[in-house]
């Protein structure tokens, strides 16, 4: 009788609870579908994630191409590049033949939430000038804190024996992380030469059009200097951020009146891969001692090709 009781009982009720159950699973899949409506799968392997509590890093050296794309005047005496000698620094535009010595490269990070563990630094040295191959010196790696923290700037360093021809090179530190929120603030480059005007001053550097096309390029001059670095948050407010901005926008240092100063050739047109040599004679006013300093940018159509800073001492 009790078997027969639950034979019934399935037939007339069972059924229903079966349905219900359907009923809501059907409703949860509904739901789902409508809560994913219209956001398709990204096509792409790898998808940028955007959630706040994902962060990165912004490591940067002092980068004249970058800075340039700014809108702002560059030096080619690089702030975040400087050879020592037994310990003691030296500087790039006098360099000794066969001789080893300490190139140190000082790395910021403009994130203050994420750090960098193990990027890989990038050292190489070129001829001196503009688009000249390079050639590289060795890599190593270093750990970046975040801005405002402890191991920010951190200090990448690699010996260079120089090449045992005489001549003035270029350096250069590239940083390879394996993420960056910027990445084209990554290439620091020194490149500097010094000369005494006996009237007047005479430099000579290479110009190759390191392009896969034909290039003209130009030349501007100026007289920047970066000047001292103010203390951090010395300028915290947007006009003030503005009025440091304004001493390093480009054209603001113009060179001084009474220098005589000619490049030739004017504007170059260089095939691809091909070289010139660039000529600076630099004759200063009558009266005028002292050095001063002459940074010769070079253009092309698609921006800056390069650039070197050149010091004149007149005694």
């Amino acid at each position: 009788m009790k078997m027969f009781l639950f034979f019934l009982k399935t037939l007339l009720y069972g059924w229903i609870l079966a349905l219900i159950e359907l009923l809501q699973t059907g409703c949860r899949i509904l739901k789902r579908i409508c809560r994913h409506r219209g956001k398709r799968p990204s096509r792409h392997r790898c998808v940028p994630i955007n959630n706040p509590a994902f962060v990165r890093p912004d490591p940067m050296i002092y980068d004249q191409y970058y800075l340039s794309s700014q809108g702002l005047s560059v030096t080619w005496d690089n702030p975040d590049i400087q050879l020592y000698l037994n310990g003691a620094p030296v500087s790039s535009n006098s360099l000794l033949a066969g001789t080893t010595y300490e190139v140190v490269a000082q790395i910021w990070n403009n994130s203050p939430d994420a750090p960098v563990v193990g990027m890989p630094v990038a050292f190489s040295f070129l001829e001196f000038g503009v688009g000249t191959v390079s050639v590289p010196i060795g890599s190593t790696q270093v750990d970046l804190g975040v801005k405002g923290g402890a191991n920010c700037p951190t200090y990448a360093t690699m010996p260079w024996t120089t090449p045992t021809t005489p001549g003035h090179y270029c350096i250069q530190v590239l940083l390879e992380p394996a993420d960056d929120a910027n990445p084209l603030n990554n290439l620091g480059q020194e490149n500097t030469n010094v000369g005494t005007a006996h009237s007047p001053a005479v430099f000579t550097f290479t110009l190759r059009n390191n392009t896969k096309k034909q290039q003209t390029y130009t030349f501007e001059l100026d007289s920047y200097v970066p000047g001292a670095p103010e203390p951090c948050g010395a300028a915290s407010s947007a006009s003030d951020r503005a009025a440091r901005l304004a001493h390093h926008r480009r054209g603001v240092q113009p060179v001084p009146p009474g220098w005589q100063i000619t490049v030739v050739p004017a504007a170059p047109t260089l095939d691809a891969d091909q070289s010139a040599t660039i000529t600076v004679t630099a004759a200063p006013p009558p009266g005028f001692t002292g050095n001063q300093v002459l940074n010769v940018n070079a253009f092309l159509k698609g921006g800056m090709a390069g650039g070197v800073t050149l010091t004149v001492l007149v005694v």
